[in-house]
């Protein structure tokens, strides 16, 4: 199992204009960014999907919260992201997301939960 308050898994990806970036996330005990949640890539584009995917198994708390950090700390999911639920998948459309500008990307996960087995995952799709 991965440590608490960290990014397990950090997958990124280019399929021709459209860049991936998966993070699959373990949460800490009251933790804003997690360890190794930051893209070794720079990134460029609007944001055109988000995806936030609970875990089954040791889902977050309700109305978890989650942001993603340009290099300037402002979240690109424009807010998008808190209140996230605890059993659903959700998503966050491409007019309601921001942009990256020659950044690196950082995952902030907050009010996850105090068990530290608290997990989920976040998908990003920037054109």
């Amino acid at each position: 199992m991965a440590a608490v308050g960290t990014v397990s898994t950090l997958i990124e990806e280019t399929f021709g204009s459209v860049k991936f970036i998966s993070w699959s996330w373990v949460g800490g005990t009251g933790e804003t960014t997690l360890n190794a949640g930051t893209t070794t890539s720079f990134y460029n584009g609007r944001l055109i999907f988000c995806v936030t995917n609970p875990g089954t198994s040791d889902a977050p708390a309700d109305d978890y919260d989650c942001q993603i950090l340009d290099k300037n700390d402002i979240d690109l999911l424009s807010n998008n992201g808190m209140n996230r639920d605890s059993a659903s998948v959700e998503t966050i459309l491409e007019a309601s997301l921001g942009a990256a500008a020659n950044t690196q990307l950082e995952l902030s996960i907050q009010n996850s939960g105090s068990s530290g087995a608290a997990n989920g995952v976040v998908y990003l799709w920037i054109r």
